[in-house]
């Protein structure tokens, strides 16, 4: 089961560090205590007959490692709520969960007002005690007739009995139980939840480790929200290497350099903007980061440039390009970087390379058949880490989840990626854009991923994305802008070169030149916020 790697160290090695957050460390065994104490709470207060799930609404501090820990041991699924979202998604998270209970810390509770009035029904709400590890129950509504409206934490909080006997209870796990359940952008303007299994879970983190050797003394950093998958690979690959993980306070890129090299960090993962924002602010200087030894990068192109000066500050990390969708767990395949391949100045983003261990990758054309070694496809993706499905049986996007036997090929389930991608010799699976993120310019389909590879490629961008502008009231484009930053080369080389590349209706009407590109939550470009620099005029002036 996904918390066995952790409480199977904690059983080993208790005295180790395995947390740092909030400025103070927790070894193993008192974070264990912590979690083993919530899991008899969560245990006495699960409903009979329904859903074995249990919401995580907290800030990352240590009640949220413990709770989450705990929501586990109890046998139950976690479903973080990233508290940086708007109100409206966040209830809209909880009433699709169809989680019976909450977990809260006291930051969060203030929240929980809002939140609940949007509720047509609200879970029950216990607070995370930060002093013991224990839950207390968060006042509510009396009336039975009407939705709990009134929620806060700062009355009436009754402490609720833990039953040393519940916690000794075994109860029967499988590894098809659902182990977490991270909410998506859906489709049809709903978030849309993934429920990934122990089993997916768990085919992960043993296939990380049997990519990432381990290291005595390592110390990992998380900078994502519990909310990303990202945060399992963080958690339950640090922990099953009996590492320490590290929680900053703030996940600003202008900071992380200086935490980088005020705890030694020795594991460092995340989306390149973040590396690029380093870049931009100078903190990339030579040897800046010597402690670094496994640098993991994923969720958006990685740029060659951006590599090599990561690794001229990083001189002793390995670097692998990782990628993966949430419906696969966190990620299904890896390419490390070699010198010889940076040198390559053809090269200007790395490929996604080769699936992990027990993963299976295969593209395909429209008709679902395989395509030769080179041509273009839709790649699938089979193994151990495809979930079951969304968490809704009504969900559009099931379709995507499809139960074939290939030759050649043990899955029996893959899923449609929708991404575009070939097979290079050398290089593994090379990305090609979206096969679902059309539009349309006069009649002519463009694919906005195809022309920011080319902007990317001829400008060698740190960060790059292109848009539909203007949009008329009906929605149709009249042209495309490109947004870049820390280019080689001006304007009007980048758009002659995208002339000798682009049809003439793909080509941008004009490139405009940025210190930054805004990013969303996840660490992404936001290309909502562009649109509105546009509609304002900023970004032209």
């Amino acid at each position: 089961m996904l918390d066995s790697f952790f409480f199977e160290t904690a059983a080993r090695e208790p005295d180790r560090p395995a947390l740092w957050v909030d400025e103070r460390s927790y070894c193993y065994d008192e974070l264990a205590s912590r979690a083993g104490r919530i899991a008899a709470d969560v245990s006495a207060v699960l409903p009979a007959g329904r859903a074995r799930r249990c919401l995580l609404f907290a800030h990352r501090s240590v009640d949220a490692y413990a709770g989450l820990l705990g929501i586990l041991n109890a046998d139950c699924a976690y479903v973080p709520l990233n508290p940086n979202m708007p109100a409206a998604r966040i209830a809209a998270i909880i009433e699709q969960s169809d989680a019976p209970v909450m977990l809260v810390d006291r930051r969060c509770a203030a929240l929980l007002d809002e939140v609940v009035s949007l509720l047509d029904e609200s879970p029950r709400i216990f607070l995370l005690d930060d002093e013991e590890g224990e839950v207390q129950q968060v006042s509510q509504d009396s009336d039975e007739t009407a939705p709990t409206r009134e929620v806060s934490a700062g009355r009436d909080l009754t402490r609720l009995p833990s039953d040393p006997l519940v916690a000794e209870t075994v109860m029967p796990r499988a590894t098809c139980d659902v182990a977490y359940i991270l909410f998506t952008s859906g489709s049809t303007g709903a978030p849309k939840g993934v429920p990934i299994s122990h089993g997916n879970a768990c085919a992960y983190v043993a296939g990380q480790l049997h990519l990432i050797d381990r290291l005595p003394g390592a110390r990992y950093i998380q900078l994502c929200e519990l909310s990303f998958d990202p945060s399992v690979h963080d958690m339950f690959v640090c922990w099953a290497n009996g590492a320490c993980l590290y929680v900053p306070k703030t996940v600003e890129p202008i900071y992380n350099a200086a935490f980088i090299k005020e705890h030694a960090i020795t594991h460092w993962s995340s989306v390149p903007s973040g590396a690029a924002f380093m870049q931009q602010f100078r903190k990339l200087q030579p040897d800046e980061f010597p402690s670094l030894r496994v640098t993991l990068f994923g969720g958006e192109p990685l740029p060659r440039l951006l590599v090599q000066a990561w690794l001229r500050a990083a001189p002793n990390s390995r670097v692998l390009n990782m990628y993966g969708p949430t419906e696969t767990t966190v990620a299904c395949t890896a390419f490390e970087v070699t010198t010889e391949f940076l040198a390559d100045p053809r090269r200007a983003v790395m490929p996604l390379g080769r699936a992990l261990p027990g993963m299976e990758l295969l593209i395909v054309d429209a008709a679902l058949e395989p395509v030769a070694p080179g041509i273009s496809g839709e790649l699938l993706i089979g193994g151990p880490q495809v979930a079951s499905g969304y968490l809704s049986a009504d969900e559009p996007g099931n379709r995507r989840f499809i139960s074939r036997m290939y030759p050649g090929h043990s899955a029996s389930r893959w899923y449609r990626s929708a991404d575009a991608a070939r097979e290079v010799a050398g290089e593994g699976i090379v990305f090609q854009g979206r096969l679902d993120t059309q539009i349309k310019i006069r009649g002519n389909r463009i694919e906005l991923e195809e022309v920011e590879h080319v902007v990317r490629s001829c400008s060698q961008a740190a960060l790059c994305a292109v848009i539909a502008w203007p949009v008329d009231e009906a929605g149709r484009a009249g042209g495309l802008i490109a947004f870049v930053t820390q280019v080689q080369g001006g304007a009007t080389q980048i758009l002659q070169a995208c002339r000798q590349r682009l049809p003439a209706y793909a080509v941008p009407q004009r490139v405009v030149m940025l210190d930054t590109l805004p990013l969303n939550v996840n660490g992404k470009v936001d290309r909502r916020a562009l649109a509105g620099q546009c509609m304002t005029g900023d970004v032209f002036t």
